[in-house]
């Protein structure tokens, strides 16, 4: 059994047919579980979409801390290939859950917290070998807008330059 996410990935992986394989859609596990201004926490089904996480945020000004470039993304599928969005300095997509349910064959649905479950970074980052991801609580940050400059840099100049571009730029794309 493959969870399949929006299918964005080139490789296929969840499109696996051998031994009688299934593939499990999570496009209709896409609810806003809880929103947590305060504690600026959230809480959303693994196939709620990045897109609609980061506009249920809106009313409450946060964001999540960092993003890849597409947010037609489901959130399980944004956190078990390891996205990494952009800066050197801010932790990856999975640095930001605090916890996670997952539905495994061996044990059923297990609640992981970080900090206190053994497995929690190995099952979390896994692409679906352990089990499949139903929900997640994330932390949040204050909303912010981002200005993208776009410069075009010759191979050489890149190689010169991404160390100083990386300190003085929160978020650098390269």
């Amino acid at each position: 059994l493959r969870p399949c996410g929006s299918t964005l990935s080139p490789n296929g992986i969840g499109f696996c047919a051998e031994d009688n394989g299934a593939m499990l859609n999570m496009a209709l596990c896409d609810q806003i579980l809880e929103i947590d201004p305060k504690e600026k926490i959230i809480r959303v089904q693994a196939g709620a979409r990045v897109e609609q996480v980061l506009k249920a945020l809106e009313p409450y000004d946060l964001t999540l801390e960092n993003l890849a470039s597409i947010a037609a993304q489901q959130m399980g599928g944004f956190l078990q290939v390891g996205a990494h969005g952009t800066g050197a300095i801010l932790p990856p997509v999975d640095g930001q859950v605090l916890s996670f349910r997952i539905a495994t064959p061996a044990f059923g649905v297990i609640e992981m917290e970080r900090g206190k479950s053994p497995f929690f970074d190995l099952a979390l980052v896994s692409m679906g070998c352990f089990g499949v991801i139903l929900d997640m609580t994330l932390r949040c940050v204050p909303r912010h807008l981002l200005l993208e400059r776009v410069q075009v840099l010759t191979r050489r100049q890149a190689k010169e330059q991404y160390l100083n571009i990386l300190q003085l730029n929160r978020h650098a794309r390269l």
